[in-house]
């Protein structure tokens, strides 16, 4: 279990439900909180200072895992390293297993290098010396750690530590889980990971690479964005090593090598580098950062008892206290203040309270977007039925209260609107509701606030690495690419070549579903990548492609007018193969032009999805008029915020996104849930999306993802 370590050096404080001894350990704080579990910072029967990592029962329950973690628990305890961290307890046969390390204080390298940027070439051979003799020891134990990266670096006084061997496998080991998923962390892993393959020690020299060059130039060696561009980028491309020391260049592009024979062994390294010496190991400016954190915790003070004092903060069941919490009186409740200001409005009167609201607290469901917006108005008429019905359920332990707030359409005034919702302590998530302009903006200022954000429409790149902030994305982005057409052409069309058109004119944006397509394999068929140039039309590419006028095509581009032209050029040249796209295309021209396409989206066709019927029945009973594009969407976020909230009791605007990403949630429009260690949305049967054909000049709801039949 990967859990996210709190930024510069904070430790969360405990929450009402969580224990205040597992295991003999006395817990102090939160170090930080994942999927699948929480890392506590724990005082051990013997007084020392240790992380405790804690697995969630639902997990726990699973006999599997819990014989992985059982494994991992002894893995991690044969290493003694010197650079590696001690296990000193663990209990896989707990409730909820729990493994024990010594703490480090310090910060992580990441950290280190955001705060003071690349390193000198002395600190640098240091640093590759000690992480190059951790894995050797990890190898000499038959392991591979899989997941080097300066995350998982922590710098103390007398040297690096690496710790986290949550999928470390033995030498071997294919770099794939049973669902097919690419184990490791984009950016620092190998290409043979990348591929999936079976990795070995050089796997763990190359992602050492990629931690020295990173820790020398203050970036990724292979670039930011989407985890497709990036793995691309590792497998195909060359590494960023601009501001590498010359005397380190060498060996660290020899670590880079894209394949594991040529790379150097941990031997070779140690001996490049040179020795390690604990005098001035660290840069300027980190020794006084790494005494302030010792210091920090030396100084903490015997923690106080927690309402619970069972064996887990995440097997046991809402207890009478917390339920209480929940259900706190009116004192805690919002009022409506004549000084907000016309920049959002409130609920209807009655919309969320009904009958009793005294006796309940109130949570506040703000949603972010701009009345000019054409989906807009969906989003609110969802949302707010959603609110309606909330408070129509006798058994709701709190009232729900939804506002709207204008972000004007733009970046700044998104950003603007965003910093007023965080500064408002009544509110308890934001719904973002905008598009790839304005939802980026809103993420910062929520973020500082510890104010969850649930992003419903927008799929920009700009919200890849939401998963260091409070953000969570419920959809399927084009960063893995148009799923239901991807599922369309594997299984409905199975086109012995599928030509992918990638337009220039939008490159940045249409680079993710090249890659995904080619690069991973996410097309069964043969495939070949046709490049229009952004003053092109695509008149060429067409008689290219008609020349095997079976052949399916999949436009790998945003605008409604490119995509028109291309299906213009395409009915023109005499192609007669499957032709799909996604959903940015729908307007304008391409609806009139793209007879016959098939799109894939992220929402639903509420009133002709068999499975949304009765939502679509609610919303015309409601609203007088059919849901449009997202309505269903608005809807399951705000019963997906509530969902959360009544779990986390008065802590729900600093502990909601850590609930959210607890379990899997079935809406209606699709199964929500998050990869435990990346937090990014997965994508499954049940999550995937939606398909639709253009027919007569509109956009007509086909299936969903699951529903598309294999061909027989």
């Amino acid at each position: 279990m990967t859990a996210r370590r709190p930024e510069a050096g904070e430790m969360e404080r405990l929450l009402p439900s969580d224990p205040s001894v597992i295991g003999g350990h006395r817990l102090a704080g939160r170090l930080g909180a994942g999927g699948m579990g929480v890392v506590y910072l724990a005082r051990s029967p013997h007084g020392a200072w240790c992380a405790l990592k804690v697995i969630r029962a639902e997990y726990a329950d699973d006999p599997g895992f819990r014989a992985r973690f059982r494994r991992e628990a002894e893995l991690a305890a044969r290493l003694t390293g010197r650079w590696t961290v001690p296990v000193v307890a663990a209990d896989a046969e707990a409730p909820s297993p729990w493994l024990a390390t010594a703490y480090v204080p310090g910060p992580s390298l990441a950290e280190a290098v955001a705060l003071h940027g690349p390193w000198p070439e002395a600190q640098l051979r240091g640093l590759g010396t000690a992480l190059a003799e951790a894995l050797e020891g990890v190898h000499a134990a038959g392991l591979v750690h899989r997941d080097v990266k300066p995350a998982n670096v922590l710098l103390a006084v007398d040297g690096p530590r690496l710790i986290d061997f949550g999928i470390a496998r033995a030498v071997g080991a294919t770099a794939l889980t049973t669902d097919g998923t690419v184990v490791g962390s984009p950016g620092y892993l190998s290409p043979e990971q990348a591929r999936g393959h079976t990795v070995g020690p050089p796997s763990d020299v190359f992602s050492l690479g990629c931690v020295l060059a990173h820790t020398a130039t203050g970036r990724p060696a292979f670039g930011t964005g989407g985890a497709a561009a990036v793995l691309y980028r590792t497998v195909r491309e060359e590494p960023d090593l601009d501001g590498v020391p010359e005397g380190l260049d060498g060996i660290v592009r020899r670590c880079l090598a894209k394949e594991p024979e040529r790379r150097p062994s941990t031997r070779e390294l140690r001996d490049a580098l040179g020795e390690f010496a604990v005098e001035g190991w660290l840069p300027e400016g980190l020794p006084a950062l790494v005494a302030v954190r010792a210091a920090r915790v030396l100084d903490l003070p015997v923690p106080d008892p927690t309402v619970i004092a069972g064996p887990s903060p995440v097997d046991a069941p809402p207890s009478p206290v917390r339920r209480r919490l929940l259900v706190a009186g009116a004192a805690l409740g919002v009022t409506a203040a004549a000084g907000a200001g016309a920049w959002w409005r409130w609920g209807r009167p009655g919309g969320a309270a009904g009958t009793g609201s005294a006796r309940r607290s109130r949570q506040v469901v703000a949603l972010l977007g701009s009345p000019d917006d054409p989906f807009f108005a969906d989003h609110e008429r969802g949302a707010r039925l959603a609110v309606e019905q909330h408070g129509e359920d006798a058994r709701r332990a709190f009232d729900l209260v939804l506002r709207t707030a204008d972000d004007g359409g733009t970046a700044a005034g998104s950003a603007k609107a965003a910093a007023r919702l965080a500064a408002d302590p009544d509110v308890s998530v934001v719904i973002a509701a905008g598009g790839n302009t304005t939802v980026p903006a809103a993420v910062p200022p929520c973020t500082t606030a510890r104010l969850t954000v649930l992003i419903t429409r927008a799929d920009t790149d700009d919200l890849n690495a939401v998963n260091t902030t409070t953000a969570l994305v419920l959809r399927a982005t084009r960063t893995i690419g148009p799923h239901a057409v991807l599922r369309y052409l594997n299984r409905a069309v199975q086109p012995a070549r599928t030509v992918v058109v990638h337009d220039l004119a939008t490159e940045v944006e249409s680079l993710a579903t090249v890659r995904i397509t080619t690069v991973h394999g996410k097309l069964d068929s043969e495939t070949a990548v046709e490049e229009v140039a952004a003053d092109e039309d695509f008149t060429g590419a067409a008689r290219r492609i008609a020349a095997r006028p079976a052949d399916a095509v999949l436009f790998a581009g945003v605008r409604p007018d490119r995509a028109a032209a291309c299906a213009r050029a395409l009915r023109d040249a005499g192609h007669r193969g499957a032709r799909v796209a996604g959903e940015h295309v729908l307007d304008g021209p391409f609806l009139t032009d793209g007879e016959g396409w098939r799109i894939g989206t992220s929402y639903t066709d509420a009133s002709a999805d068999s499975r949304t019927k009765a939502f679509a029945g609610a919303f015309r009973a409601r609203h007088g008029r059919a849901p449009g594009p997202w309505a269903a969407e608005a809807y399951d976020a705000v019963r997906f915020a509530a969902h959360g909230l009544a779990s986390v009791g008065d802590d729900g605007r600093s502990a909601l996104r850590s609930e959210l990403l607890r379990r899997p949630w079935q809406g209606i429009t699709r199964l929500v849930s998050f990869d435990a260690t990346s937090q990014y949305f997965q994508v499954g049967d049940d999550s995937g999306g939606f398909l639709f054909q253009v027919t007569g000049g509109a956009a007509r709801f086909v299936c969903r993802s699951d529903d598309i039949a294999r061909k027989r």
